[in-house]
């Protein structure tokens, strides 16, 4: 009997962590919101120059925080340019269209969420100032991302207040998924030149435009950032 009672606790045993082993839910882990950011310009191409002051240069340097600013909020981040150079070949006959080419190539390559395209504006009139949000028309979803950024920086302290447009930028109009592009500010305007070129305001500038892409992200369903609290926003308006 005693062999019995042993024998039927290890056939009981045995079939609880077969059926446990079995009916265990399957954990699976969600893929990250993945954002392309791509810093416009570059190499031979400095975009717009004022006063000595590089499109090109503060392109990067915006993307690289903004890089930073995405990845603590639980984003995966891909970069187009990752330095000072551009993308074409050397032996190119004609280096921005191969440029282009082949940050459309790389953003296909890398199938994510979302483009973000960082540039500066200029004009004429050198009191107009503020950053401005410009969609691809035909890709579903870049409206409401571009509104997103617009609205963030509109209701902030920041002084903007401009609408959302829709732009026939090459790599923004034939991209695979939502793309913005962001003119983050004017390189015309004395005070905005020189808050663009400061690290603080480069660090507001990441701030408001990842706390967009992440709410616009949780409302239209892809909760895959995992943290939302982004980095302390810095003062540089005083």
């Amino acid at each position: 009997m005693r062999y019995f009672a042993i024998s039927l606790c290890l056939l009981v045993v045995g079939c609880a962590a077969f059926f446990d082993f079995n009916l265990a839910p399957t954990v699976t882990t969600s893929p990250q919101f993945h954002v392309v950011l791509d810093a416009g310009h570059g190499g031979r191409d400095n975009g717009a120059c004022v006063a000595g002051v590089s499109e090109a240069q503060i392109n990067l340097q915006i993307v690289q925080v903004l890089a930073q600013e995405l990845t603590a909020q639980g984003c995966r981040v891909s970069l187009t340019r990752v330095d000072a150079e551009s993308l074409n070949s050397p032996y190119a006959s004609n280096k921005k269209v191969d440029d282009m080419n082949k940050r459309r190539a790389k953003i296909r390559e890398l199938n994510p969420d979302l483009v973000i395209a960082i540039h500066q504006n200029t004009y004429p009139l050198t009191s107009v100032s503020g950053l401005q949000c410009f969609y691809a028309n035909e890709t579903a979803g870049s409206r409401e991302y571009a509104t997103a950024i617009q609205d963030q920086f509109n209701h902030s302290a920041l002084p903007m207040y401009k609408t959302v447009k829709p732009t026939d930028f090459n790599l923004v109009e034939h991209s695979p998924c939502p793309a913005v592009l962001i003119e983050c500010g004017f390189l015309t305007n004395p005070r905005e030149r020189q808050l663009l070129q400061t690290a603080a305001y480069q660090q507001v500038l990441a701030f408001n435009i990842s706390t967009a892409v992440v709410r616009m992200m949780k409302q239209g369903g892809n909760e895959r950032c995992a943290n939302v609290q982004p980095l302390a926003m810095c003062s540089v308006l005083s």
